[in-house]
C-alpha cells in the first residue's frame, strides 16, 4: 500500500460517504483533512454533521463511497476487512463515551484483551495491563469489575485499554458524554497529558469547553469540514 509523508498519520483526499437510508443520504460531501504525528485534532459539529462518519472512517469501521482514508501509511479505502482489522488493532485505539468495557472482566482483564488478538503470552499482557492501569491512576483498582468504579474510573479503564497496543493514533468520541463535569475535567487532563507524551488524539465532541484542550477544532456541518480554527 502507498506511504503517506512521515510526520503524517491520517490523511483524507475528497472522501465521500453515502447510505441508502429510504433514498440515498450524503453523510459525507468531499472532505479533505491530515492528521500529523503527534497533533491534537476537536471535531465539532451539530447532530447529523458527519462527526461519527468520519471517526468510523478513519477507525477503519466503515469504507468511503469515494475518495481515499489513508491511516499509519495504509490506504483503507480499498482495504479488505481483514486489512482494516489489522490497523484498528495495532495503529488505532478507541475510547468511546459508553465505555464499552466487559462486565465480567477485571480492569487488569479488560485492558489486555486487545493484546490476546496481538498474541502476546498472559504474563506479558497483564504486565502491560497493571502498567497502564498505573499509568492513569487506577494501580489499586486492576482486580475490581466495571460495576464496582465510578464512571471516571471506568473511562479511564477504557483510555488504558485503548493504549495497550501503542497505537499510533487515539480516536475518542465523545469520551466525557458519560461523566459529570468535574470527572470530564479530569479525563480531559489525561488526554491532555497523553498528547504531551507524543501520542495523537483525533477527540470528537459537541462542547467547545471540551474541544478548546485539543490543538485545533475541525467544524463540521452537512457532511463538509466548515473551517478549521485554531486554538488559542
Amino acid at each position: 500500500m502507498a506511504q503517506t509523508a512521515a510526520d503524517s498519520v491520517v490523511d483524507l483526499v475528497d472522501v465521500r460517504k453515502t447510505y441508502e437510508l429510504g433514498g440515498v443520504v450524503e453523510a459525507l460531501a468531499g472532505v479533505s483533512l491530515t492528521l500529523a504525528e503527534g497533533s491534537y485534532t476537536a471535531v465539532m459539529g451539530p447532530s447529523g454533521s458527519g462527526k461519527s462518519t468520519l471517526l468510523n472512517l478513519i477507525g477503519g469501521l466503515d469504507t468511503p463511497t469515494e475518495g481515499t482514508v489513508t491511516v499509519g501509511g495504509r490506504d483503507l479505502s480499498t482495504a479488505t476487512e481483514d486489512e482494516r482489522a489489522a490497523v484498528r488493532g495495532s495503529e488505532v485505539g478507541f475510547v468511546f463515551q459508553t465505555f464499552n468495557l466487559m462486565p465480567r472482566l477485571t480492569a487488569v482483564e479488560n485492558v489486555a484483551l486487545p493484546l490476546v488478538f496481538d498474541g502476546w503470552e498472559r504474563e506479558e499482557r497483564r504486565d502491560r495491563a497493571r502498567e497502564l492501569l498505573g499509568d492513569v491512576g487506577l494501580g489499586d483498582r486492576i482486580d475490581h469489575r466495571p460495576t464496582e468504579l465510578s464512571g471516571g474510573q471506568r473511562q479511564r479503564v477504557a483510555i488504558a485499554r485503548a493504549l495497550a497496543p501503542d497505537p499510533q493514533l487515539i480516536l475518542a468520541d465523545e469520551p466525557t458524554g458519560n461523566v459529570d463535569t468535574e470527572t470530564g475535567e479530569q479525563i480531559m487532563t489525561l488526554l491532555g497529558e497523553l498528547h504531551e507524551a507524543g501520542n495523537t488524539i483525533l477527540l470528537v465532541t459537541h462542547e467547545r469547553r471540551i474541544a478548546e484542550h485539543a490543538e485545533r477544532i475541525v467544524h463540521v456541518r452537512d457532511g463538509t469540514v466548515e473551517r478549521i480554527e485554531e486554538v488559542a
